[in-house]
């Protein structure tokens, strides 16, 4: 067994060190500096984008889920969806023919790639969400309550053993697939873009064997045909990483998440969920009344 650094490899760890360095620059820009309102702004415009986009993942995506437990659980959130999402978008990047343009030397053309279009890497982070969930989850509800999940019917009656333990089988087996799926709808959406670019530059192949002028009139559509296709897998970069991170979110809180009944709680007028929600602007009717302290 010999190991080689490829391509995806390279891509994998230049995605790491990316978000590693994107994020160290805009905790300087969004760290407190200075005196009144101003020390409290994020400086920067891709700072404040970054920022916009971590506090929509927290108050969009995991606070409805995991409730009580999304700030001591966010920062794994935020490493999966960043990851992921710097991985998809340097795909798209042509770092060789980058490369091969300052330097001249063709054995550079060939570097680049999308890492997320490699099932291995997939499967890694889909095996991390799968940890995740299982310590998660035994660690919020304890081993006994969270092994207790996988079979609703419970093991008291006698009579419902023959049903029960099928069931707790197929519960395991279910939650296995789900990661399972994770990591195959990340590698085949990366890797279809691709295949589907790929196909329509190979279309200007088939023309050049008809006809020169054919050539031409097919290049001209696959340039254009290409740009939009492109555009397209951009915003299917931000959906994956979305999709995945929304995944994880969501099987983490069906073993992990403490149910209360809304009708036994008394909601906060000034969570941050209700302060970001940006149609009481347009329907004031929706805040939240303040209670009354005399009553």
């Amino acid at each position: 067994y010999k190991f080689f650094i490829t391509n995806h490899l390279m891509m994998t760890l230049v995605s790491g060190i990316a978000v590693v360095l994107v994020f160290w620059l805009v905790s300087r820009r969004v760290r407190v500096n200075g005196e009144g309102l101003e020390a409290y702004k994020t400086r920067g415009r891709i700072a404040q984008l970054f920022e916009t986009m971590c506090t929509f993942i927290r108050d969009e995506v995991v606070r409805p889920n995991l409730h009580e437990l999304t700030d001591k659980y966010i920062y794994y959130i935020w490493t999966i969806f960043f990851f992921v999402l710097f991985a998809n978008v340097l795909g798209l990047v042509p770092i060789g023919s980058i490369l091969y343009l300052l330097t001249g030397d063709a054995h550079m053309s060939h570097l680049g790639g999308t890492a997320t279009g490699n099932l291995s890497l997939n499967v890694i982070l889909a095996l991390g969400s799968f940890i995740a969930i299982l310590y998660i989850g035994i660690k919020e509800t304890g081993l006994k309550t969270f092994l207790a999940h996988f079979n609703p019917i419970g093991w008291d009656d006698p009579k419902m053993l023959l049903i029960g333990i099928p069931l707790y089988f197929l519960e395991w087996l279910g939650l296995i697939i789900k990661c399972v799926v994770l990591a195959m709808r990340l590698f085949g959406t990366m890797m279809a873009g691709h295949l589907v670019i790929a196909a329509f530059l190979g279309l200007i192949f088939a023309a050049v064997e008809v006809s020169q002028g054919l050539a031409y009139g097919v290049e001209i559509a696959v340039i254009l045909g290409g740009i939009v296709l492109t555009l397209l897998e951009l915003f299917i970069c931000f959906l994956q990483a979305f999709i995945f991170t929304f995944l994880t979110v969501l099987f983490i809180s069906l073993v992990a998440s403490h149910h209360h009944d809304e009708h036994d709680e008394e909601e906060d007028p000034f969570k941050d969920e209700d302060q970001m929600d940006l149609d009481k602007l347009i329907d004031p009717e929706r805040i939240t009344p303040m209670p009354d302290p005399a009553g």
